[in-house]
């Protein structure tokens, strides 16, 4: 189907309910109509409203509907924008700022953002609905041209200044110039009660984008003369700092010394991403972050308070200030809970429930609803070793690949090769949909082979690859620290025993273990290698075909090299050669899950 690429065109039109084929639980009308139900929730901790406040997501990677199948994040755009609205209309009420902040990575994850060439054409027009104040660029908006072009030429110019990414730059397609991907280096603006904010939005220190762009070092660019006549040129009562990078990273550091250099203690809030988890961070008494998990999973909320004693552009002399933050589970009851203190009559907003019917029509036109299969268990990314049985990444190895990538010419037995980093989330028991195939593996890796090694070279290449890393790690999360353990469950405030608790995030973070709006039973967290593998077959030959994604050609061959000292060739068509590391999974769960009637 040819996809319209002008955003504002896309909201139009009839709108067609999902397939009832699909439902599996009868749930609030609003949510996506194939969603389970949203568990029985203790009670809330509340939010720690300041004088100046923020909504965060970051890392949404297309996934608009919400989690259908789990029914802690079960809430859909739709619902996260009614949820702004009303935050908005609560903040007027008792006259405080409250701004909406996103720090990039809105590609690769999701059917929604990831059916179309290039993809982003159905995912990023329903982003522009939502009232974000701030927002900055992440590096999967940067690996594929396509994308970054849609996302210069369509998604910028809709947020104006509101855009900051002051270290990407674009090649002129003409002239080849380099230019900044952005209009503005920085913002400056003034809240509706009146705090003067000063804004900037970076990115980390990415090297593996796309020929158009161009990443210099955010060291190297807060050395450029324009960001010193920022820090003096406006008066600002905050300054904000938006980052597709970890809370903890070396950028930021360099960020808040710089602007310590010129401030010595103005209030400094820092919003951060990439690494995927629930954060917050403490840099002096004067500056603090938060980062807010991934997948439209969690909505942070920050706050700070001032020392009204202290004249408010006296940014010399110490000052109290207090931050505080929320990690909220994104679905419907929270949402209504906090917004309009669960009064669920007054929470629906007319857009947010066509952005929720969008989402329906396209999910069913795609394809995305479709049902492959029944997975018969959940498969886990990290809560799991990976040698586990009920691992995703076992699954992979042990079955998935081996029954799928087959070539039936080979002489010797195959030994699979995968980076982790190509699996990109859990399978959970129940219905198996397009729009998981997309959520579990967005990557498009074909299947190569090198052919006629010796076993006991092979028996090697996993423990090095391993050890040397991924070194040209595109796509594999850098898990900086743990979001919980079992240990943390004696750290964990009750809040009410008499309501079911369910595992779920129970973050520990630099302000301590009361972050979560929900309290959860701990998940137990695993460190995943850069690379897994099957088990290595033995034959009478005493050789082996390894075959692999084509994503770690190189890295494979060059080690093999160092092993042997020969050069190896490559074989780019082993198995079928439409199968990818995608469609891998389209084929297993047809085949091997696939059920008649409704799962289970």
């Amino acid at each position: 189907m040819k996809v319209k690429s002008s955003y504002g065109l896309l909201l139009l039109g009839t709108l067609i309910p999902l397939n009832d084929a699909f439902h599996v639980h009868q749930i609030d009308k609003r949510q996506q109509k194939d969603a389970i139900a949203t568990p029985e929730i203790p009670p809330l901790r509340p939010l720690p409203w300041g004088d100046v406040n923020f909504l965060h997501t970051t890392d949404s990677h297309g996934w608009l509907e919400g989690h259908v199948s789990q029914g802690s994040y079960n809430g859909d755009l739709g619902d996260f924008y009614s949820f702004t609205v009303r935050m908005k209309e609560k903040a007027k009420k008792m006259k405080k700022d409250l701004f909406i902040v996103d720090t990039g990575d809105t590609h690769d994850g999701n059917g929604l953002s990831d059916i179309t060439s290039p993809r982003g054409l159905l995912s990023q027009p329903l982003l522009t609905q939502i009232p974000y104040d701030l927002l900055t660029i992440g590096n999967h908006e940067l690996y594929v041209d396509d994308i970054t072009n849609d996302t210069l030429r369509n998604f910028i110019p809709h947020w104006k200044d509101k855009y900051l990414a002051a270290n990407v730059y674009v090649k002129d397609a003409n002239t080849n110039v380099t230019v900044p991907i952005t209009k503005n280096k920085y913002t400056y603006f003034e809240g509706k009660y009146g705090t003067r904010v000063l804004a900037y939005g970076f990115l980390f220190n990415f090297q593996k984008n796309g020929k158009m762009s161009v990443i210099k070092s955010v060291e190297d660019e807060i050395k450029q003369p324009w960001f010193q006549k920022s820090l003096v040129k406006h008066k600002p009562d905050i300054i904000v700092l938006i980052g597709h990078m970890g809370l903890h990273s070396s950028e930021f550091a360099s960020l808040i010394k710089e602007i310590r250099a010129h401030y010595p203690t103005i209030p400094i809030t820092v919003f951060g991403g990439h690494t995927h988890i629930r954060d917050a961070a403490i840099y002096d008494p004067w500056a603090a972050g938060i980062q807010s998990g991934r997948y439209l999973e969690t909505i942070g909320f920050f706050s700070l308070k001032y020392d009204k004693k202290t004249s408010k552009h006296d940014h010399h002399h110490p000052r109290n200030v207090t931050f505080a933050r929320r990690y909220l589970d994104q679905n419907r009851y929270t949402y209504i809970h906090h917004s309009v203190d669960g009064k669920e009559k007054k929470f629906d907003t007319k857009e947010g429930k066509k952005i929720t019917e969008k989402i329906q029509q396209l999910r069913k036109e795609y394809d995305l609803s479709i049902q492959l299969g029944c997975a018969p268990q959940d498969y886990k990314m990290s809560a799991v070793p990976p040698d586990d049985p009920s691992s995703v990444f076992y699954l992979l190895t042990r079955e998935v690949l081996p029954k799928v990538v087959t070539e039936p010419q080979a002489k010797n037995p195959a030994y699979f090769l995968a980076n982790s980093g190509s699996v990109r989330y859990d399978i959970d028991k129940g219905p198996f949909l397009i729009g998981n195939m997309y959520q579990l593996s967005p990557f498009e890796d074909y299947f190569y082979a090198i052919q006629n090694v010796p076993y006991d070279v092979v028996d090697k290449v996993l423990p090095l690859l391993n050890k040397e890393g991924e070194k040209m790690m595109k796509r594999n999360i850098q898990w900086l620290k743990d979001q919980s353990t079992a240990d943390d469950a004696d750290e964990i405030t009750s809040l009410d025993r008499r309501t079911p608790i369910t595992p779920g995030y129970v973050t520990v973070d630099d302000f301590g273990t009361d972050g979560d709006d929900t309290e959860h039973i701990p998940v137990d967290t695993y460190t995943i290698p850069a690379f897994i593998g099957s088990e290595i077959p033995k034959n009478d030959t005493g050789f082996v075909d390894i075959v692999y994604f084509d994503f770690i050609d190189n890295q494979l061959k060059a080690l093999l090299q160092s092993l042997t000292g020969q050069t190896w060739t490559t074989n780019k068509r082993y198995g079928d050669p439409k199968i990818t590391s995608s469609t891998i999974w389209i084929h297993f769960a047809e085949q091997y899950w696939n059920t008649t009637g409704s799962c289970f």
